[in-house]
């Protein structure tokens, strides 16, 4: 009884200190609130790069075509892109943001560059995290009037559960981004799309985690538009001078804080009323409910949406 309630006082007292940093921090950071368009009623689809979004793609594309299309990173690499004409595109990866014309050993973000500056010819709206505001590449984006950049507050709260939740509706805060998909799904929560179905978030890295004989931690990441015999394993590094690789209990921290992450999302999207459907071909995800095959259907006469 003494320690139920010894746990009881301590988790409280955690929550009240990390509520009242997060208060601080989404203070400090209110000018860069995120402001969004809201689109209530709407239905979109939350692609991610990960292999089994070629199938996907090639079972589910007229279904994918008939909702709003959110697209992420290094999407505009594959050939479908141009095709799929995307309303909305997030890019979470810093790597972007401190690009410069002089830097050499990027040239996917060059390649993304490129897409959006001479091909992106409808209305797209761009997702980025306010810090990328002065950066090189949206001086780049800024020349196609048919891009329109949207800054996002990626300030991680966390605490009072009513408190996170109010601080993530205003734009003052969000979970911990762990991976893009996590800052894709908040952004169209809460623009209020009343449905999301996320397609290519296998989410299985851990499969492609591998030891040298130097206990250097190798990870092989493929996305649905690799040549998968172009894709090796390499060194995941953990400093800026590529002298360590990560540990592998850090490594499977950062899988933690991912699959946590996707948990946070499903309970503040219940509150939000916003249903999210997991309708990857493959996926780890446990967190939201699958959306099978049978229910990915669609009609001359309108969209129809999950049963799920």
């Amino acid at each position: 009884m003494l320690e139920t309630g010894f746990n009881s006082l301590n988790r409280f007292l955690s929550e009240l200190i990390t509520s009242l940093l997060s208060l601080i921090k989404a203070a400090l950071r209110s000018p860069h609130a995120t402001r969004l368009p809201v689109r209530k009623d709407g239905v979109c689809s939350v692609l991610g790069n990960g292999p089994s979004l070629a199938d996907s793609l090639r079972d589910h594309l007229d279904f994918i075509r008939q909702t709003d299309i959110v697209c992420v990173n290094n999407f505009a690499h594959a050939d479908v892109f141009i095709q799929l004409q995307p309303q909305h595109y997030v890019i979470s990866d810093p790597n972007y943001f401190v690009f410069t014309e002089q830097t050499t050993d990027r040239e996917d973000i060059r390649r993304t560059l490129m897409v959006f500056s001479e091909q992106v010819t409808w209305p797209m709206t761009l997702y980025v995290p306010h810090f990328a505001k002065q950066s090189y590449l949206l001086s780049q984006i800024s020349r196609n009037p048919n891009i329109r950049v949207v800054h996002f507050n990626y300030t991680v709260v966390s605490g009072f559960r009513w408190l996170t939740y109010w601080l993530y509706e205003k734009g003052l805060g969000m979970p911990r981004a762990q991976t893009v998909i996590v800052a894709a799904l908040t952004l169209m929560i809460n623009q209020q799309f009343r449905k999301i179905y996320l397609f290519g978030a296998d989410t299985s890295w851990h499969e492609q985690i591998r030891l040298n004989e130097q206990n250097q931690l190798l990870i092989k990441q493929i996305h649905f538009y690799d040549k998968p015999k172009d894709v090796t394993h390499q060194p995941v590094y953990s400093d800026a001078q590529r002298q360590r690789t990560f540990s592998m209990a850090a490594q499977f921290l950062s899988l933690h804080k991912v699959f946590r992450g996707y948990e946070v999302l499903r309970d503040y999207a219940d509150h939000r009323g916003v249903t999210i459907l997991n309708a990857s071909a493959k996926s780890y995800i446990d967190a939201f409910d699958r959306a099978t095959p049978a229910t990915l259907t669609t009609s001359k006469t309108g969209f129809i949406t999950s049963h799920s």
